[in-house]
């Protein structure tokens, strides 16, 4: 996950308490009405300015601090601590599967003397549990006796317990020994991602509310992957080297610039949709499918705050993958007379920017008919500037290898030769989807052949007149013959054979 920085919290303004300016910047001891006892505690507070201020209070033992942040924390926050912002999302991000809940919000604690990350997260029973989010053991003390917390394991902690990371022990407290709270914004930075995660969380149930049907008909929904895509080998490889590894694998691209944008052109229903859905499952990215033209505005500006929300949108949810297709339709080349289509190719050229120098884990992968039209700035490198050709099949065996996922679940008789048969539909130029056209159109030819439409038709039909039918070669003569004078009609040219670039 990526944490975008909003302001620090509790920047209330004390002007009340900023000392004459030749007083030196320096911890300021007050004291306030106890909550309980009617007696008194001390206040900490700092003044003057920031980097000195973050100076002196990095002096104060971690444990306060802590204890200060955990007086505050609620139900979804995570308190981070460790050297850097950097090295801590880096931590979070490779032992993810520790945390069973959605994140809130992020309070991190700053500490040069700690070697590695720790994650306190404030459970929704208000417990507080310790995550070790390193590669080596963390410790905690039982009964007088450390024992190990092993990398991605948690445990509740209380005030007492002790949390030992190699040499630097942490006490528990329940609060510090002197009230922080006024300086709590400059020892720890907050990133609350409260509304977005509620967005997402909505979503997911939506998601998960919807795929009761599949359980309420009985059928399991089938995922699709790259075994489902026939015919189309040179392209998931080049896909599987351009992001799955690098989702799969981000250790060993740290020293390397990825590339996030990808063209897939080629003929129509050759497959690219397919790939795209198959390459979102394989990774396991949220997957976000549109249509170009579905982000248009009639409303001047609107057009680029929806490519804008898109991104955000991925940017909360990476891993993400976009698939744009029709890509032609919204990144046409510029200084025509279309000037909102302008405006839309440079949003999209900021956004494809700023994910690359980001380093976002947002892939976009746009697939268009129609490669030479797109601007020259949207296809160079650091934009789109991977590009894929996605053909026809062009061998006998590549055809076969799609017949093979069409009729996978099919009865076929036992003349067909489907050597033979790839052949008959190479010859043609068939493309991916019109052999999954022609393949339902033989179905349908053997339905027709056996007589099932007129039972069905008169009420007789029962499950065992189909046991046993299966689709003949003939079939599939019929259904290719129809599907060329289609064609034919049509004035179509020759499947696979659209021009394209």
């Amino acid at each position: 996950m990526r944490i975008s920085s909003i302001q620090n919290y509790y920047r209330t303004n004390y002007t009340n308490q900023i000392r004459p300016a030749k007083q030196s910047a320096a911890a300021n001891v007050q004291t306030k009405p106890a909550d309980l006892g009617g007696k008194t505690s001390k206040i900490l507070s700092f003044t003057g300015v920031q980097s000195t201020s973050l100076a002196l209070v990095k002096k104060l033992p971690l444990e306060d601090r802590l204890a200060s942040v955990f007086q505050i924390a609620k139900h979804g926050d995570l308190v981070i601590t460790g050297k850097d912002l950097k090295s801590a999302q880096k931590a979070l991000k490779e032992s993810v599967k520790a945390f069973d809940n959605a994140i809130k919000r992020f309070i991190f604690v700053e500490d040069d003397n700690i070697d590695g990350t720790v994650a306190f997260l404030r459970n929704f029973m208000d417990e507080l549990e310790v995550t070790n989010t390193n590669k080596f053991d963390m410790f905690y003390n039982y009964d007088g006796e450390f024992l190990p917390i092993k990398p991605g394991e948690t445990y509740y902690v209380v005030p007492g317990d002790i949390v030992k990371l190699k040499d630097k022990e942490i006490p528990i407290k329940k609060q510090p020994d002197v009230d922080l709270s006024l300086s709590r914004h400059i020892f720890s930075q907050s990133f609350d991602l409260t509304e977005s995660v509620k967005s997402s969380i909505e979503k997911r149930n939506i998601k998960s509310i919807q795929s009761l049907a599949k359980y309420a008909s009985g059928l399991k929904a089938k995922q699709l992957t790259f075994a489902d895509v026939g015919g189309q080998d040179n392209v998931i490889n080049e896909l599987k080297k351009g992001i799955l590894y690098p989702v799969k694998y981000p250790e060993a691209y740290e020293n390397t610039v990825v590339n996030h944008g990808f063209i897939m052109y080629g003929p129509p229903g050759t497959g690219k949709t397919l790939i795209a859905q198959a390459l979102a499952n394989e990774t396991k990215a949220d997957f976000v499918k549109l249509n170009g033209l579905e982000m248009e505005s009639k409303w001047v500006g609107q057009s680029e705050e929806n490519w804008r929300n898109l991104f955000d949108q991925a940017r909360e949810n990476q891993p993400s993958i976009i698939f744009i297709d029709e890509f032609d339709a919204v990144a046409k080349k510029r200084g025509g007379a279309d000037v909102y289509g302008d405006k839309v190719v440079n949003q999209l050229l900021t956004l494809m920017s700023d994910v690359e120098k980001n380093g976002d884990e947002i892939y976009v992968i746009a697939a268009t008919n129609k490669v030479d039209v797109l601007d020259d700035a949207i296809t160079r490198s650091g934009r789109f500037g991977k590009h894929i050709e996605v053909k026809a099949p062009e061998t006998v065996e590549g055809v076969n290898k799609i017949l093979d996922i069409h009729t996978k679940n099919k009865k076929l008789s036992k003349d067909i030769n489907k050597p033979e048969l790839s052949k008959k539909l190479l010859d043609i130029k068939a493309t991916g989807a019109d052999i999954a056209h022609i393949v339902n159109s033989a179905n349908e030819n053997a339905f027709e052949r056996a007589g099932i439409y007129t039972k069905m038709e008169n009420g007789t039909f029962e499950k065992s007149d189909i046991e046993n039918l299966t689709i003949t070669f003939e079939d599939f003569t019929k259904a290719i013959k129809d599907f060329t004078k289609k064609g034919d009609k049509n004035n179509r040219k020759p499947v696979g054979f659209n021009k394209y670039n």
